[in-house]
């Protein structure tokens, strides 16, 4: 069987970047979605936003790109002079794995501020699968039960001993350049291709209307729109069905893996 669970990741981030995953969703090909929580304003978009998709919201775990939700005095190997995380993850350097599972258990508990619980878990800029943060990462995917990206054989082996769902493969590449319908299918095909076939593929994509928000904070934002028409062209599902992929949700993802 063919399944295939597509997530937008960014659900927060900005109104735009909120307002189009919501729409993404809403046109019925976009199973999941992933807060993040460090930026302003998140929580209550992630309310307003999210209501309609109780049960498909998962947690966007961040490293970069924000302010956390402890103290920067309380997470010093996180922060910059700034009291924020870096930008990018190239600058993540010498952290304190500690003080990393504090940050994502505050992490957790401002996304429980909306009244939500997280259905499954990833990471802004993949920032799990650096070797001395993936240990949290998995410990608390397998504590809340949840499904989680794995984004590698290694990852999928040890997510695997420790009882908690993934999809055979995580496609990260519909991004950036060429987003076309044509173009998203192919990466579809040759997903299922390479397991054989048959096997549960997650798809990562960044659906969003662009503002002048997201202008000041992120290098890709009209990419963003160009992924939301795709999303929401009316003969996508018809296509998938064609080619006898089932869509996913969270949920269902756990229920097929595991």
């Amino acid at each position: 069987m063919r399944r295939l669970f597509i997530n937008a990741d960014d659900f927060g981030l900005t109104e735009g970047v909120t307002s189009g995953i919501a729409e993404a969703m809403a046109a019925g090909v976009v199973g999941g979605t992933t807060a993040m929580v460090c930026v302003p304003g998140a929580v209550e978009r992630i309310i307003r936003h999210g209501r309609r998709f109780a049960g498909r919201v998962g947690l966007h775990l961040q490293l970069t790109g924000g302010t956390p939700c402890l103290p920067g005095t309380d997470v010093p190997s996180l922060v910059g002079s700034d009291g924020r995380f870096p930008r990018k993850k190239v600058a993540v350097a010498d952290v304190n794995p500690d003080e990393v599972a504090r940050e994502w258990r505050a992490q957790l508990a401002r996304f429980r501020e909306t009244g939500f619980e997280p259905s499954h878990l990833d990471s802004h800029h993949h920032i799990h699968k650096r070797p001395e943060v993936f240990g949290v990462f998995l410990e608390l995917a397998r504590e809340l039960g949840i499904p989680a990206r794995a984004l590698s054989d290694d990852m999928r082996l040890a997510m695997d001993n420790a009882g908690v769902a993934h999809a055979n493969v995580c496609v990260t590449r519909f991004f950036g350049e060429d987003l076309t319908i044509v173009r998203f299918l192919s990466l579809v095909d040759a997903a299922f291709a390479a397991l054989g076939g048959q096997g549960t593929v997650e798809i990562m994509c960044h659906p969003g209307r662009n503002d002048d928000a997201l202008a000041a904070i992120s290098t890709y934002a009209a990419g963003r729109e160009d992924e939301l028409r795709v999303f929401c062209v009316p003969e996508l599902p018809e296509l998938l069905a064609g080619r006898g992929v089932t869509l996913l949700d969270a949920a269902a993802l756990a229920q097929v893996v595991t």
